[in-house]
């Protein structure tokens, strides 16, 4: 008995780390260029783990704050200026150093979803 409940524990334990990372799987710091499609377009700097600054002129220096929680192969981004809906968008982490996002440009919904690559500064 006692080793069926040992097994019990090992697989709930299991179960539970899976879905923390499955919750919040960034560890995302620091400013992102963009590098695809059109090279330093945008600017995103992460300040923490649920704040980040997306910046469409970087020559401007200034951008729009969200807030942002990554789920999965997305990530939800809030405005934090006003009282906006948020956002949802397909994302791909790559590495520490890269990611990928569904395009945050308007786009005409005729056309298939193009994505942005984004490389650590």
């Amino acid at each position: 008995m006692k080793k069926l409940a040992l097994v019990g524990l090992i697989f709930l334990f299991g179960l539970i780390s899976c879905n923390k990372k499955n919750e919040s799987p960034t560890n995302l710091t620091g400013t992102f260029i963009e590098t695809s499609p059109i090279k330093n377009r945008t600017q995103i700097k992460f300040l923490s783990e649920n704040k980040v600054i997306i910046n469409k002129s970087p020559q401007t220096g200034t951008g729009d704050e969200f807030t942002l929680k990554i789920t999965d192969n997305s990530i939800k981004l809030t405005p934090t200026w006003d009282n906006s809906s948020s956002v949802k968008l397909e994302f791909e982490i790559i590495s520490d150093s890269k990611f990928q996002i569904e395009n945050l440009y308007p786009s005409i919904p005729e056309n298939p979803k193009t994505y942005m690559i984004f490389e650590k500064k």
